[in-house]
């Protein structure tokens, strides 16, 4: 029995020191950010809804009735994080900095508002060289052309507001707790 068990312990101790030494130079994968919003919520409120654990976020809350859809994409530098979002959701992408295997990105989105024939573009960048940045446009066309646009004439962190028709948005660049945060807010 005591030879069993001294077997039980190697086995576990084996198991424990394996899989410990691989936690230190494992990869940790990006984590999908998904919450239900309502209608009330401000920025503040939503941006406090969201857990985050990573380097960055990036997140798009949709208050409006209609699902924004993903129409286009503008990929500099990595690959735009965040598909559609459903009415009511708060959706994007908590990373590590090296999870696009350079530590950088430059990237815009065009999202149509429904079919209301509205659209929104949200730009992000964290550049290898220069300072994090923060865009939000309303060109209303589909396609590429228009995130290609919002990520060109992006220039600083500042916070942004606009309005397009019956809809406004917003996009801030902060910081919460260690993160760094890209969040967009269409209403």
């Amino acid at each position: 029995m005591k030879s069993l068990t001294r077997i039980f312990v190697a086995l576990l101790l084996a198991v424990g020191i394996t899989f410990g030494g691989f936690q230190g130079h494992a990869k940790a994968a990006p984590l999908p950010i998904n919450v239900s919003i309502d209608a009330d919520k401000t920025i503040e409120q939503i941006i406090g809804l969201i857990s985050t654990s990573q380097d960055f976020s990036l997140v798009i809350a949709n208050q409006t009735p209609h699902t924004l859809r993903r129409v286009g994409a503008y990929n500099k530098l990595s690959n735009w994080p965040v598909g559609d979002v459903d009415s009511l959701k708060a959706v994007g992408q908590d990373w590590k900095e090296n999870d696009n295997g350079r530590g950088y990105f430059t990237f815009a989105s065009n999202y149509a508002i429904g079919d209301t024939g509205r659209n929104v573009q949200f730009g992000a960048s964290w550049p290898p060289i220069g300072r994090r940045k923060i865009n939000l446009c309303t060109r209303n066309e589909a396609g590429n052309s228009p995130a290609a646009l919002c990520l060109d004439q992006m220039s600083s962190a500042d916070d942004r507001n606009l309005e397009n028709s019956k809809f406004s948005a917003q996009a801030r660049l902060g910081r919460k707790d260690n993160t760094v945060l890209w969040t967009y807010l269409v209403k």
